[in-house]
């Protein structure tokens, strides 16, 4: 059993993939497809748009003038489509009512990822949230992982971290902590295996989780 949990945000506690992709599509004046989208996400947006136009054939690009449109598109509408994945309430609630602490360790924009999560569960209490350009370097630093121990006083052997992609994994090795990668996400089975994510590790939905809490 586990007595703190730590969470990543896309592609584990939620579907935030249309919402990503619409605000993209308007920062490159294109569609993309929920597959594309999830291929790109997980290193960050920034590094997303990045791999968004290099395989759109686009030359000279301003990275940071398509981040900051990318961000300001995605500011106006972070939440129309996005939504818990299925489990995602039932288990967070169970935690809380056990008051064990939770914790979520995202590569999204610090004021983005606490948009969303507020947004989408207005009656969660999470003692720590961790975004890009906080307190804390990106994923795979595993520096915020220990922050969040220390915040809540449980040690990393009686932590699990649970996140969706091959970063996530490498975040996880990057600490020495226990963790879970969903191949309900970004990211199929198939790719992680390909990834270097050991089968052993990975999870097929949010519901295989309760053998952790008790």
């Amino acid at each position: 059993m586990k007595k703190a949990f730590l969470f990543d945000l896309d592609g584990t506690l939620l579907n935030t993939t249309k919402d990503i992709g619409l605000a993209m599509g308007k920062a490159l004046g294109t569609t993309f497809t929920d597959e594309q989208i999830n291929r790109y996400i997980g290193n960050g947006l920034k590094n997303a748009i990045k791999t968004a136009a290099i395989e759109m054939g686009l030359k000279d690009f301003d990275l940071e003038a398509l981040n900051e449109s990318l961000h300001t598109y995605y500011r106006q509408v972070p939440v129309l489509h996005t939504a818990p994945f299925p489990g995602v309430t039932e288990i967070l609630r169970r935690l809380q009512d056990r008051n064990i602490p939770v914790g979520i360790y995202s590569n999204k924009e610090q004021d983005l990822a606490e948009t969303v999560v507020h947004t989408c569960f207005r009656d969660m209490n999470f003692a720590f949230i961790a975004g890009q350009h906080g307190k804390y370097e990106m994923k795979p630093s595993p520096q915020a992982i220990f922050a969040f121990c220390e915040t809540v006083g449980v040690g990393i052997a009686d932590t699990l971290y649970v996140g969706d992609s091959e970063v996530d994994y490498r975040t996880a090795c990057n600490a020495g902590i226990d963790c879970r990668i969903l191949t309900c996400g970004s990211r199929t089975k198939e790719n992680l295996i390909r990834s270097g994510v050991p089968a052993d590790e990975m999870i097929d939905s949010f519901c295989c989780l309760s053998g952790f809490i008790g």
